[in-house]
This record gives structure tokens, C-alpha cells and sequence, in this order.
């Protein structure tokens, strides 16, 4: 598989950082006893139904990133990764759009992300 062809993973930062953040924020909104228990030894928070409401928010930002990933993945020619594109997408969102977009500017080696040498 060349290299237009596979998904360019984001750094394992972004993965902690945003699978993490997503999680605890629906348990946040999701469960009580874990409300109660970051609020009371973490920080004060919004009303659970808000922290439920700002994660359920999250889903269609997502899932719109995730189509559109899809969409230019296939736009750019390279249909076998356009699924790899799309769940990486919805799962951790811009990094993953953002690395794509990068791919796709116009330029001398876009797809590789490297300058042409003189």
C-alpha cells in the first residue's frame, strides 16, 4: 500500500488527550456518583444535564468531520483508506481532519508532506 493510500496517524498525545477528555466528560454527564465525585474533589461544575448536553454535542461535530474526511479521502483518489479516514475522524476529530486537509493542499508533494528539493 503506498503511502497516499494508508491513514497518517495523529501523535499518541491527541489520542490520550481527546479519547480521555471525551470519556470523562460523559461520565460527567452520564453518571452521577462520578459528578458527585469530581465536583467535590476536582472542581465545580455545570449542572450534570449541561455536561450531558456538551457531550451529546460532541457526536454530530464528530460524525460531520467523520463524512467529510470520507468525502476527500475519495476526492483525493484513495477510496481504500477513505474508511480508515472517516474512524479515526469521528473518533478523535480535528488532528485527524487537519492531517488530511494537509494532504490535500495544492502543492509540489502534498500527499507526502514534504518540500520539493532543490
Amino acid at each position: 500500500m503506498s503511502q497516499s493510500e494508508s491513514v497518517e496517524r495523529p501523535h499518541l498525545l491527541w489520542w490520550v488527550a481527546i479519547v480521555g477528555g471525551l470519556t470523562v466528560l460523559g461520565l460527567q454527564g452520564f453518571s452521577s456518583s462520578f459528578y458527585g465525585w469530581w465536583s467535590e474533589h476536582v472542581n465545580a461544575l455545570p449542572a450534570q444535564s449541561t455536561m450531558a448536553w456538551i457531550f451529546l454535542a460532541c457526536v454530530p461535530i464528530h460524525v460531520g468531520e467523520a463524512l467529510y474526511c470520507w468525502r476527500l479521502s475519495n476526492r483525493l483518489g484513495t477510496p481504500g483508506a477513505s474508511t480508515g479516514w472517516a474512524l479515526q475522524t469521528f473518533v478523535i476529530g480535528f488532528p485527524s481532519t487537519w492531517l488530511l486537509m494537509k494532504r490535500a493542499r495544492p502543492g509540489p508533494n502534498a500527499l507526502t508532506g514534504t518540500a520539493a528539493s532543490p
